[in-house]
């Protein structure tokens, strides 16, 4: 397995995907019905496939391509963090666009004082912001937020890379 791997959901995983990105692992949503253009573009991006329809497995497919056996989104990024085996890291963690799937670049505090509530911009310091939709992301209370919820799954961030 590549030490980056991507994937691909189909709809109705999309939650899941984005609890991929919050983790830091590239995951995008397959905007039409799952099927062969879905499975082909999969291949030709080197994606893994997740989804929940069991009739995917019949089909003939030469790429990696796991069926989601969760039914909420907790347990199903529970589930395939330990079927891959992916190491949650601090440091890749809030590093992917929840919208768009892009790598964030930081923003300096002054780039973004228009584009972020006067609140947030008198009490935040570090900015990030994506190259394709530009939208702006800080710590607040959804990252708060999300590191609870990865804790009540049991799903703890390791504080350094084991390669490091």
């Amino acid at each position: 397995m590549p030490e980056d791997p991507k994937y691909m959901t189909d709809g109705a995983l999309s939650k899941l995907a984005k609890w991929l990105r919050i983790i830091g692992y590239d995951a995008i949503v397959y905007p039409r019905e799952a099927g062969r253009d879905m499975l082909n573009l999969a291949v030709a991006e080197k994606r893994i496939v997740l989804t929940r329809r069991r009739d995917m497995l019949k089909r003939q497919y030469s790429g990696q391509l796991y069926l989601v056996k969760g039914v909420n989104v907790g347990s199903q990024l529970k589930e395939v963090v330990a079927e891959f085996a992916l190491p949650v890291r601090r440091e890749k963690m809030f590093s992917i666009c929840l919208r768009c799937n892009e790598k964030l670049q930081p923003a300096e505090k002054d780039e973004v004082y228009n584009l972020v509530p006067s609140y947030v911009f008198a009490n935040c310091d570090v900015f990030n912001k994506c190259p394709s939709c530009q939208r702006i992301y800080w710590e607040g209370t959804h990252r708060r937020n999300s590191l609870q919820f990865l804790e009540e799954l049991s799903v703890y961030p390791q504080e350094k890379s084991l390669d490091t």
